[in-house]
């Protein structure tokens, strides 16, 4: 009986990871280690990563990568912005 059960995944929705990091915390924190380690600078190069990665956790907060894609995309304007694409968000009525 157990042959024809279907086990579907629970975690879709979860981020890459990179070691135990997600993607984007594994980069701030290996990112300046990696460079420091090629320039034989290792033991700065890891503390300017664990720095780092401090920082853009700090930065990042609860909300994740996407809180912080919308407040950029709230406060820089348009021209300046990650999301050039995207409908200009100072105007605040739209005709159609």
């Amino acid at each position: 009986m157990q042959e024809n059960v279907v086990r579907i995944e629970q975690r879709l929705q979860d981020q890459a990871r990179i070691l135990l990091f997600p993607v984007d915390e594994g980069l701030a924190l290996l990112a300046p280690a990696g460079v420091g380690i090629a320039l034989q600078s290792a033991i700065s190069g890891i503390i300017l990563g664990v720095i780092s990665y401090l920082l853009w956790k700090r930065l990042k907060g609860e909300g994740g990568l996407e809180r912080l894609l919308a407040l950029l995309y709230w406060s820089l304007p348009r021209e300046v912005g990650p999301m050039k694409s995207w409908p200009d968000s100072s105007v605040t009525i739209w005709r159609g």
